[in-house]
């Protein structure tokens, strides 16, 4: 019995004793903000860190929605090659940018660039899969079969000759 009592004085000095750390943790997680805690349990703040970093994410995410535009432009005058191009900034500066994907895998297709056009219809689905956009990324399942079936055709009658059409009167 006394051995007990021994280990439960222990166990709630320990648990008194870290109380105050503890009692830290839950402020800094109520808190918003950038932090960390250091070994003593003390919040430090990181907010002039945090702050630059989510100020870059914004420009990177404004410049990208300008570039963005800029390729729409392009391909709808059918610029297919610089919108490509542009779209590509685009998305370097935001990978996640879905809709710089698709217009880029359109701008490929019109470019004769099939397999760039499927890596891009395959990186948009899935993007729209891990926001849990699965109908969308499902209908995007049609263009992206299509132009496989496309590839797949190519591939198995490159060498063949061309069949011409007969002669109607035969």
């Amino acid at each position: 019995m006394l051995k007990h009592r021994y280990l439960i004085y222990a166990f709630s000095s320990v648990l008194i004793a870290s109380l105050p750390i503890f009692q830290i943790v839950a402020n800094a997680q109520e808190e918003p903000g950038c932090f960390i805690l250091d070994s003593s349990g003390k919040v430090n703040r990181l907010d002039p860190l945090c702050k630059r970093d989510e100020q870059q994410k914004l420009k990177n995410a404004m410049k990208a929605q300008e570039l963005y535009q800029q390729g729409f432009d392009l391909a709808r005058r059918r610029l297919y090659k610089e919108a490509v191009e542009t779209l590509t900034q685009a998305i370097n500066l935001n990978p996640g940018f879905v809709e710089a994907h698709m217009v880029r895998a359109d701008a490929q297709t019109l470019l004769g660039n099939l397999q760039g056009a499927v890596e891009d219809f395959q990186k948009a689905i899935d993007i729209y899969r891990a926001r849990g956009q699965s109908q969308i990324a499902d209908m995007l399942l049609v263009p992206l079969n299509s132009l496989q079936n496309e590839i797949k055709f190519n591939q198995e009658n490159k060498g063949k000759p061309e069949v011409e059409d007969e002669p109607e009167g035969k």
